[in-house]
């Protein structure tokens, strides 16, 4: 009996989180050596194309920005246009509409939805509703972009007959001093070219990301605009394309895009992110098994809709590792194995893997560091809030919370994440009285990640 707990321990705490890490570092490599084969595209031969932005609660320079931005992207003026769909109240739809300056070069249309239903789903499918592009490309209020980059998502689009192109996703943020920020524009770096470029490279299937993908109205339209009841608009609009045989591809373009600077922030995208990849995966499960796809495909696609399932299982397995002592009144060192050592390599080949993509991104070393352990430990920290995600995303509704980026908000996730921190680290004092040394070091290294957030995270704020 003891022999089959342990077992699921190590599978659960060692070897699944290995897997998962090895495996998007066999996809990073791949991703690396893809180079995009491109030719040149003049004004004369570029399409119509419609930007949808929905928005709800930014701030009207944020906006501004973006069509500033826009208003100096290479693409004929004449033949782009905006659509801003606004889910703000009646008087912030005033003020809005008041004080933005429309670039003069620009066609931008302004609407305001009277029923916010679909969240952001249901803005985009409204935008959509009163576009006129054979392009439409989405994008988040805060994102910018290069003056190139519609051009290059397009050449790429033509260059490999794709329905669909994302773009690069470059992480920024304002708040120069966030830690956590820096963390997340690495690994936002490494995800572009493990699950996007990688994936692309190497023939399976990607789904289309939220902020930053380009699609042919075509497609779109013939597997009906994003459904309004889904809170994963991009999860979910991907797997009806990808279940029609429609084709999304992964382009070296340059979408910035603003990542969360504190701790609130990430616990709200990274929960409303795990919950939609389940409630896609529940709900679009027929798309996903299509006869378009081959068992290769699918099986990746199961992976990757289910990428968050390591962070919750381990943080379940964690607390198994305190409770079932108690029960069955024997403490005994459940991970003393072999694969302690997988499990040390490969989470050393992903820290060296983001020092090394820190580096290139020109931070110093000591910052690459800091910038790890902040994201590590942020991560582990919010794990039993992402198995409530993960659990919220099977049931028939479901809230949405829109993330709140570069403004301090109030919290109250510090006081079980001091809760779980501290259970975890006197376990693993108790294991160690009782000459269980390698479980003892594995729950005092996991606890250290709840109570360095607790003690850090206002620094963020």
């Amino acid at each position: 009996m003891i022999s089959f707990i342990a077992a699921l321990f190590q599978i659960a705490i060692l070897l699944v989180p290995s897997a998962v890490l090895m495996y998007q570092y066999v996809l990073f490599k791949q991703g690396v050596r893809r180079k995009d084969s491109l030719f040149p595209i003049y004004d004369s031969q570029l399409p119509t194309l419609s930007v949808l932005v929905p928005t709800r609660g930014e701030k009207v320079e944020v906006i501004q920005g973006l069509l500033n931005n826009l208003s100096s992207v290479q693409w004929d003026k004449d033949r782009l246009e905006v659509v801003i769909v606004s889910d703000d109240s009646p008087e912030q739809f005033l003020y809005i509409t008041k004080n933005l300056q429309i670039p003069p070069n620009l066609n931008v249309k302004i609407v305001r939805r009277e029923r916010n239903v679909g969240y952001k789903s249901g803005a985009l499918a409204h935008a959509f509703s009163i576009s006129k592009g054979e392009l439409v490309i989405t994008l988040d209020v805060d994102a910018r972009l290069d003056k190139d980059s519609l051009v290059k998502a397009y050449n790429h689009m033509r260059a490999f007959g794709c329905d669909a192109v994302t773009m690069n996703w470059v992480g920024y943020t304002n708040n120069k001093h966030s830690t956590l920020a820096k963390g997340l524009a690495i690994s936002t770096s490494i995800a572009d070219k493990s699950l996007l470029r990688g994936r692309d490279a190497i023939g399976l299937k990607i789904f289309p990301v939220g902020c930053g993908t380009m699609f042919s109205r075509r497609a779109i339209e013939e597997v009906g605009p994003w459904d309004p009841r889904m809170i994963q608009d991009d999860l979910e609009i991907g797997a009806r394309l990808l279940s029609k045989g429609k084709r999304v591809c992964s382009s070296s373009s340059s979408v910035y895009v603003e990542v969360p600077d504190n701790l609130v922030a990430f616990y709200v995208q990274q929960t409303r992110w795990a919950m939609g990849s389940i409630e896609v995966l529940t709900r679009r499960f027929k798309e996903i098994m299509s006869k378009n796809l081959s068992v290769r495909q699918k099986i990746d696609i199961l992976l990757f809709l289910l990428q968050y399932i390591p962070i919750a299982l381990t943080f379940v397995a964690a607390a198994g590792l305190v409770i079932t002592p108690l029960v069955i009144g024997k403490w005994y060192d459940y991970l003393e194995s072999p694969l302690i050592l997988v499990w040390i390599t490969a989470l050393s080949l992903y820290g060296y893997n983001f020092i090394k993509q820190a580096k290139d991104l020109g931070l110093k070393t000591v910052e690459a560091f800091r910038a790890l352990g902040k994201i590590s430990s942020y991560t582990v920290a919010i794990s039993p809030f992402i198995l409530i995600g993960l659990l919220s995303g099977l049931r028939r509704t479901r809230k949405y919370v829109v993330t709140p980026k570069g403004v301090k908000v109030t919290t109250w996730i510090q006081y079980p994440i001091l809760f779980f921190g501290l259970a975890f680290i006197s376990s693993s004092l108790i294991y160690f009285l009782h000459h269980s040394y390698i479980t003892s070091l594995w729950l005092l290294y996991y606890s250290m990640g709840f109570l360095f957030t607790f003690f850090t995270f206002k620094r963020e704020l």
